[in-house]
């Protein structure tokens, strides 16, 4: 049977217990200057135009490349198969810090934010458009790895004031991102993100997007989260 919208609760991604404290990394630049096409929101599922946008070719397969090498120097850790009650059994290999300046750099030197007010969707955002959510989380999944269904939660962020005043403004998260660096064009097989549009996981009705090296994959989330969950992988490339 399908859900009601308070029972979403009951299958949330699991949330950190504590808070990442770990310094940000030294980032590689973007080279080449991006965006390096023009970014073009698309909504692949009619009917779904307000749940899912895709932004293809967001990042050029060499910049890929540089930060799969980049994030093998990183402490991923791998997450317990057994979740906590409420949680969604999540397998895979994860590394979290909160990164202002990151954040700050993937929404203005690399296209997006001037892709996402276009005028063809600003208006699917619910509100102004102020930003990304400094907490950057990478997920590196495995031969075997998967994340189950799962709906992720909003979070509220503090983030500085773009205009002439100081301080910081008060802020929800609507929108997850997800940006891959791999796909079957390296060797990498499964790993799709999958939705299911009427909350309950059904083989018929699932909307599966596979990875593409560099894109960028945009599904509303909180109140109005779809289920989804990250299908098991079965071919890696090594990394």
């Amino acid at each position: 049977m399908g859900k009601d919208k308070p029972a979403k609760k009951n299958q949330s991604s699991s949330k950190p217990s504590v808070v990442a404290t770990a310094p940000p990394p030294s980032w590689p630049p973007f080279k080449p200057t991006l965006p390096v096409v023009h970014l073009s929101p698309e909504t692949p599922v009619p009917g779904l135009e307000d749940k899912i946008i895709l932004l293809r070719n967001f990042w050029p397969k060499a910049l890929c490349r540089d930060y799969v090498n980049f994030l093998r120097t990183l402490p991923l850790t791998t997450t317990p198969g057994r979740p906590k009650r409420g949680e969604a059994v999540r397998v895979n290999d994860r590394f979290q810090v909160d990164d202002l300046r990151f954040s700050q750099r993937l929404w203005v030197e690399t296209g997006l934010r001037d892709a996402l007010l276009e005028e063809s969707v600003k208006h699917l955002w619910g509100g102004e458009v102020v930003g990304l959510n400094p907490n950057i989380r990478v997920y590196r999944y495995s031969k075997g790895q998967y994340f189950d269904c799962h709906y992720d939660d909003s979070n509220l962020v503090s983030l500085p004031q773009t205009n002439e005043y100081s301080g910081t403004t008060s802020t929800k998260t609507t929108w997850t991102l997800l940006l891959y660096l791999t796909s079957s064009a390296e060797g990498c097989g499964g790993g799709e993100t999958v939705f299911y549009p009427h909350d309950r996981r059904s083989a018929k009705e699932e909307i599966a997007i596979a990875p593409e090296t560099g894109l960028l994959l945009l599904h509303k989330h909180g109140d109005d989260c779809l289920l989804v969950s990250t299908a098991i992988v079965l071919t890696l490339y090594p990394c």
